[in-house]
């Protein structure tokens, strides 16, 4: 989305859900596992060397991740279906890739063997991690819903977004694009947050944006002819601003997919509040 300003990262969490009818919960501490993962990614016609390197990487963080939680899980002996989500996607329960490096990054050829012939090229790295569990609770009784007007837009076309809470909330809004970079919309210059009722609607941008000129639009990453953005919303109970104030004269801050500090960031402000305190959504659409 073009928001006078565009941003995206990648946030990786794992998602641990408990059998139907049980709350799975972890409540002495785990230490922190080091695991090895690597991703592979092929080029594609529409992927800048940079687009492929991100989604390289993106995948080597999650495999880093399904490495951790099923140690975290063996160690415990808890029953789980385990779920590696794309792009920002958090639940009740994660893993949190602490430190990362690098190992080794580069091109590489591929052949594909049900397609002998001349071989293609993928991206491929290899991550050294370590992976933090994050201890796991039921929040049932806590939650965020939201909408977009539309599922998929056009190029250019205006787009407008409804959250509702059922509890009182201090709410974060983010765009998520496939650029690799994340705006965040709520709290902004013009809107520093407030308090959201329970189950009361909260429409961006709100009048009071919209006064002042204020839109949202969709527009495509350069080059490409689709993509699949996200809208990531996360609630508080307590106000928290879960990443620091940016001056500039902006009306949102944009982060590229290079500055993990901010993810980071986000992660460790989320970790000090107790899980009853916080819930969040994904609002996935598209644009053509």
């Amino acid at each position: 989305m073009n928001r006078r300003g565009t941003w995206w990262a990648a946030l990786f969490w794992a998602v641990w859900l408990a059998a139907p009818g049980q709350a799975t919960a972890v409540t002495e501490p785990i230490v922190a596992v080091t695991v090895v993962a690597e991703g592979l990614v092929p080029f594609q016609s529409d992927l800048s060397l940079n687009e492929v390197r991100v989604r390289a990487r993106d995948e080597a963080r999650r495999n880093a991740i399904e490495q951790a939680v099923g140690v975290f899980v063996r160690g415990k002996s808890v029953v789980h279906n385990s779920q590696i989500v794309d792009e920002l996607i958090l639940s009740v329960a994660r893993g949190v890739i602490e430190e990362e490096q690098w190992v080794e990054e580069g091109i590489r050829e591929v052949r594909d063997e049900k397609h002998p012939g001349s071989p293609g090229a993928a991206y491929h790295v290899k991550l050294k991690a370590q992976v933090r569990p994050v201890r796991v609770e039921r929040r049932a009784d806590f939650t965020v819903h939201g909408s977009l007007d539309k599922q998929i837009y056009r190029n250019g076309e205006e787009a407008s977004i409804k959250i509702r809470s059922s509890q009182a909330a201090y709410v974060h809004l983010f765009s998520v694009t496939q650029d690799g970079s994340v705006t965040l919309l709520l709290p902004n210059r013009f809107h520093a947050g407030s308090l959201l009722a329970a189950d009361q609607d909260l429409t961006f941008p709100g009048d009071g944006l919209r006064s002042l000129g204020v839109k949202l639009r969709v527009v495509l990453p350069m080059g490409a002819k689709k993509a699949t953005e996200y809208i990531k919303v996360i609630a508080t109970r307590k106000p928290i601003r879960l990443v620091k104030e940016e001056t500039g004269e902006g009306v949102f801050h944009t982060y590229s997919g290079t500055e993990g500090g901010m993810i980071q960031d986000i992660i460790r402000r989320l970790a000090q509040l107790n899980e009853e305190d916080w819930t969040e959504t994904t609002l996935p659409y598209e644009v053509r």
